[in-house]
């Protein structure tokens, strides 16, 4: 980062080469931990008394030697090494503050696309910053900058994290010192670029209004409005971007030129579909800065709005980019014209205040804080107004950057990457609506009795049926042209249909042979008596042998395994063995409730063909 030098990275290596040295000054050489109440012995060694002590514990035959020197010591002269007790508590307290002393803030790498195309997400990063930290719950503001490269994007939200730290101390709306270097993203000038992707400031600043909490983000990328990039990288940064930010930033150097244009009609496509894909607001807020402007006397907000209404107007005379023209109307759409920041500012490399052109500095100013100011304004949302959370937002980033990373995927355009995300989505909801029909089909709480009414082989045959019903309904749902990408994922769908169907049989059988083990003790009553026990197995057994599509039949039924029960002695069986379990004070209440199930069972389908 601007204005960092070797020094401080030297000391620090210093400062952590000591402190290793003084932990291994620290250790017992009989344990090899740090010290527990050490003691000096009398050749000058140290060693935790339990050590020595248990080290000392038969009397050798050459005498109480030191472990370390091996010289005879006396074993009753152990001399408690207090100060040495001490610094062991220190330096174990100063390791625990170490280890759970928080990171500084610094830029995090979220997405990089490889020279393939394809887009990769550090999900770890995305789980400590959005999903699983302390701020997961919080709605957010996620400001984000989109441009060409080596435009002062990076150096401008290096101002704004200043200010958001002031915002977030509750101090006065600043942009540092006049003499202050400018530090946070990397940036430089000169042509080449220095973010790659897209990078997070790695800690939200933490914003307090009446109560309610807001986690605000800064993201800055590169190569979302590159020249010497793919069309098709653009589109996933430039989607991407639109999909995390609620206030956007347009970067653009001295006017909106063709090529801006181009990019802004593609951005706002994107915009439009991925908001659609993910059910999200479409463009919150989008700000057209426009850097080195020509007229250094007219800059500014008023400045910008003029100048929007002018273009404007020359694009209402063209049908080449109606989506921009009907943006830059939109409320939603604000600008701001700076100045040149001076030769002195881009000589020095250093972001420094003091370096800058004073009208350049004033409206820099300006901008920032008006912008920091009103961050409550911008909370991400969903189409209905509803603020989306951290957590929420770090799962969709997920889901997103999956579907780009397909390999079979390829976006020539912002429609072809909607349909590939509407694609993604309604398989997600296929599996979905297979799941909520299994859960309904045979719900947990299910009684043993309605579970045996159905067997294994036929619930198999419904929720397969119900698979292929499902299958095809994504097949017909299908968008796009590309025929071989959709049976790709017609293909998919199916294998993930399939698994679904072997996951819920297996446990169905489970549920299945247990209803009918446990049925087969309820109708025999336990132990207790012998008759309805053999009569209770030839139940179970025979359900979980022939599997009749109801338990009557095999109440009803013959011999298993050699175990005579009929349908009378199943009868009598479970009928004798619930009074018996009546007398049997350690017969639990589970036991009860099943048994008296059976008993209804065995009265409503077995006493009429008696």
């Amino acid at each position: 980062m601007g204005g960092s030098t070797s020094k401080p990275a030297a000391m620090s290596h210093e400062r952590s080469a000591h402190f290793s040295k003084i932990e291994e000054d620290i250790m017992c050489s009989v344990c090899l931990t740090e010290f527990n109440d050490p003691v000096i012995i009398t050749c000058g060694h140290t060693f935790c008394k339990p050590c020595i002590t248990s080290y000392w514990s038969t009397t050798p035959i050459l005498g109480y030697r030191c472990p370390e020197c091996r010289k005879v010591c006396q074993k009753d002269q152990l001399i408690p090494a207090y100060r040495l007790k001490n610094v062991v508590s220190t330096v174990q307290l100063a390791a625990k503050e170490a280890q759970y002393k928080p990171a500084p803030a610094h830029p995090v790498q979220l997405v990089y696309t490889d020279p393939q195309r394809q887009m990769w997400l550090d999900e770890t990063a995305v789980d400590r910053c959005f999903v699983n930290s302390e701020v997961s719950g919080y709605p957010l503001c996620l400001i984000c900058v989109i441009g060409e490269k080596r435009k002062g994007k990076s150096s401008l939200l290096n101002y704004i994290l200043r200010a958001l730290y002031n915002l977030e101390k509750g101090q006065p709306v600043s942009l540092g010192g006049a003499d202050e270097t400018l530090s946070g993203f990397k940036w430089r000038s000169g042509t080449d670029s220095v973010t790659k992707g897209i990078w997070v400031w790695s800690r939200p600043f933490i914003l307090e209004r009446n109560g309610e909490k807001m986690a605000v983000f800064v993201l800055d990328t590169e190569g979302s409005l590159d020249i010497e990039s793919d069309r098709e990288t653009c589109i996933k940064l430039s989607a991407l971007s639109m999909l995390l930010s609620s206030y956007l930033i347009f970067n653009v150097n001295t006017s909106l030129k063709t090529t801006e244009l181009d990019y802004l009609e593609m951005y706002l496509h994107v915009s439009e579909l991925t908001g659609e894909s993910f059910s999200l607001q479409y463009l919150q807020h989008l700000n057209i800065l426009v850097r080195d402007w020509h007229d250094p006397d007219n800059c500014g907000r008023e400045a910008a709005k003029s100048y929007i209404d002018h273009e404007t107007e020359k694009l209402r005379k063209s049908s080449t980019y109606h989506r921009v023209l009907e943006t830059l109307r939109s409320p939603s759409v604000s600008g701001f014209l700076l100045p040149h920041p001076g030769k002195a500012f881009l000589r020095s490399n250093q972001g420094r205040l003091s370096d800058m052109d004073d009208d350049f500095r004033d409206h820099m100013i300006t901008y920032v804080s008006d912008l920091v100011g009103g961050v409550w304004l911008h909370s991400k949302t969903d189409v209905h107004g509803a603020k989306i959370t951290c957590g929420h937002l770090g799962q969709m980033l997920k889901d997103f950057v999956s579907t780009l990373q397909r390999e079979h995927f390829s976006f020539a355009s912002p429609l072809e990457m909607f349909y590939a995300l509407e694609n993604m989505k309604n398989m997600k909801n296929t599996v979905k609506k297979f799941q909520d029909f299994v859960a309904k089909e045979a719900p947990m709480t299910s009684s043993p009795l309605k579970i045996l009414r159905v067997t294994t082989s036929k619930m198999r045959m419904k929720v397969s049926d119900e698979a292929s019903r499902l299958l095809h309904e994504y097949g017909q749902s299908l968008r796009g042209d590309n025929d071989a990408e959709c049976q790709k994922l017609v293909d998919e769908t199916k294998t993930l249909l399939d698994q679904e169907v072997e996951k819920f049989c297996a446990e169905y059988s489970k549920r299945f042979t247990k209803c009918a083990i446990g049925m087969g003790c309820a109708v025999g009553g336990g132990v207790l008596t012998l008759a309805g026990g053999i009569a209770g197995a030839a139940v179970a057994g025979v359900v979980l042998a022939s599997e009749l599509a109801a338990f009557v039949g095999a109440v009803g039924g013959g011999v298993a395994g050699g175990a005579i029960g009929t349908g009378v002695g199943a009868g009598v069986g479970s009928v004798i063995g619930h009074k018996e379990k009546k007398k049997d004070q350690k017969t639990d209440e589970r036991s009860e409730s099943t048994t008296e199930d059976t008993q209804q069972l065995v009265v409503s389908e077995q006493l009429p063909s008696l």
